[in-house]
């Protein structure tokens, strides 16, 4: 079964979506901040990731910045669970770069429903591959750009 990231500062809700994941038949860690989460995605195996907006060190918002910024990360489908629901911080969310917003509190069926179709609309293994190469590219023409001489633009008629 899919791995899931679950960063979240409370330890409550860290073990009731373990717990409910578990059940499921999903393989779960957790990350109580915004390091912890970075520092478990460093490790590779980590197929969808739930997280909380507010959370010591680093919101949530800022969390899937990071991520997104990340080539080896930047396609990994991401939740954003919060109890705040209003409007701007939906949009905020989304334009950080989370897949979904969940709103606490919430069932077990809208968690798994929700989930499963992040997973099932994941980037294929290709789709991971083309992405790193574009980012090897764009990192290659900065390289590039930054190395080369200034060459005086001259107009001839």
């Amino acid at each position: 079964m899919p791995t899931v990231l679950i960063a979240d500062d409370e330890v409550d809700h860290r073990e009731l979506l373990t717990f409910a994941l578990h059940r499921l038949g999903y393989d779960v860690v957790t990350a109580a901040d915004s390091s912890g989460a970075l520092a478990r995605l460093a490790g590779g195996g980590v197929d969808a990731a739930l997280i909380d907006v507010r959370m010591p060190g680093g919101s949530g918002i800022e969390l899937c910045r990071q991520i997104r910024s990340a080539p080896e990360t930047e396609l990994l489908p991401i939740m954003v669970i919060s109890a705040d629901v209003h409007r701007h911080q939906v949009m905020t969310a989304l334009h950080a770069g989370a897949d979904d917003f969940l709103a606490k509190p919430f069932s077990r069926a809208q968690l798994t429903t929700r989930l499963e179709a992040l997973l099932r609309t994941r980037p294929s293994a290709a789709a991971r591959s083309a992405a790193a190469a574009r980012a090897a590219l764009l990192a290659t023409r900065h390289a590039i750009v930054e190395e080369a001489p200034a060459v005086p633009y001259r107009h001839t008629a």
